[in-house]
């Protein structure tokens, strides 16, 4: 089965002059059918806290209910519609549930709306002031947008307008975010329609002022995808846009943009400081995770020596490794528990490691290959 890869890191060494640089990641917000059911799952699988608990809200004049679920520096804002008027509803008939905004920080809501949309981003709501913080709405890829978020001197870093404050950390229910040892998010895979990745990443270079960190281009047969990583100035956001090498091939990306109805996240990868403990944890708690075949285990040792965790630790969680000039790192995919089997999670432990994992695509095609091939030997 050929496969080729070849990544290269990009020229980018500054944001483009103008450019807003000081854009930090402060949290994802999804659109849900059913917020109970939801965050009842990423408490008790994933060992979420509930940081506020489900509070009715208006937002663009509509009514929502939303929770705030917060492990280490990661923090999910849930919110369900509770009128057709709401952005959530139109959002949820055309994809299910999903990643609607990446949230950034910024120290002036109102000049960083005004800075991106005059680099051509989409002004999808004006600054807004409520409860101390300054709030505003641009378009992103697909349907999901960026959320700016100000708060002012003496505003909680949690605040989310129409929301209480969060819990103090004394106050939440011990054996959650502790125990399963997440840390941050380490980044968003978004998949584009073939011929939109390159204007998608010129897109947030040029308004958002991104740098370009890495390129990739994988083919095994006919299938295959480009992809290329975009970074946010102060490393906080982490985009690895993928788009399918043509308008008309099947694989994995084609049928995410096809069931999900065009370009969003397909997966979040959440970083730990221990893949082991923490996937042991999750599975513990019921956290269906992707297998890996046997072979890929098998072949590991001629291909590197894990730095950290044993083999049998690897092939009995399912762990992929893999390395590049500056480290490795250990990587896993849950298995996808959205009704059309589009979003999932990742989690992702570095040892100075920056790439993605791209050698473990290659590796995980050659051991389904050998598998395939001895079971028609064995049959």
């Amino acid at each position: 089965m050929p496969h080729r890869s070849s990544p290269a890191p990009a020229a980018d060494t500054a944001a483009d002059a103008g450019a807003p640089t000081e854009l930090t990641l402060d949290h994802v917000e999804f659109y849900v059918t059913d917020l109970a059911a939801e965050v009842a799952r990423l408490t008790a699988e994933y060992g979420f806290d509930l940081l506020v608990p489900p509070t009715e809200r208006v937002e663009s004049a509509e009514r929502c209910v939303s929770a705030l679920l917060g492990q280490a520096a990661i923090r999910l804002l849930l919110t369900q519609p509770l009128a057709a008027g709401h952005p959530a509803t139109d959002y949820l008939a055309r994809h299910g549930d999903g990643v609607a905004a990446l949230a950034l920080r910024v120290p002036d809501a109102t000049a960083a709306y005004r800075a991106l949309t005059g680099r051509g981003a989409d002004g999808l709501r004006p600054p807004q002031a409520a409860a101390g913080c300054v709030t505003a709405v641009v378009g992103a890829f697909g349907d999901v947008v960026h959320t700016l978020i100000e708060r002012g001197p003496g505003v909680p870093a949690e605040r989310i307008p129409g929301l209480p404050d969060a819990t103090p950390a004394g106050q939440r229910a011990a054996g959650g975010a502790d125990a399963v040892g997440l840390r941050s998010v380490d980044h968003f895979a978004v998949c584009v329609p073939s011929g939109e990745l390159r204007a998608t990443v010129r897109h947030y270079r040029e308004v958002f002022g991104f740098r370009m960190v890495f390129e990739e281009r994988i083919e095994v047969g006919t299938l295959g995808m480009d992809s290329m990583v975009v970074q946010s100035p102060d490393h906080s956001v982490t985009l690895t846009l993928i788009e399918p090498l043509t308008p008309d091939a099947g694989g994995q990306i084609a049928s995410f943009l096809a069931d999900h109805g065009g370009a969003g996240v397909q997966h979040v990868a959440f970083s730990s400081a221990d893949a082991v403990h923490s996937v042991s944890t999750m599975a513990t708690r019921g956290v269906p995770f992707l297998r890996t075949p046997g072979a890929y285990f098998d072949a590991l040792p001629a291909r590197l020596t894990p730095l950290r965790h044993s083999l049998d630790e690897l092939r009995d969680l399912n762990l992929l490794v893999d390395q590049d000039h500056d480290g490795q790192l250990f990587q896993i995919f849950t298995r996808s528990q959205h009704p059309r089997g589009t979003f999932f999670f990742e989690v992702i432990e570095r040892i100075r490691a920056r790439n993605f994992g791209s050698n473990n695509i290659r590796a995980l095609y050659e051991a389904v290959e050998l598998q395939r091939s001895a079971s028609e030997v064995a049959g």
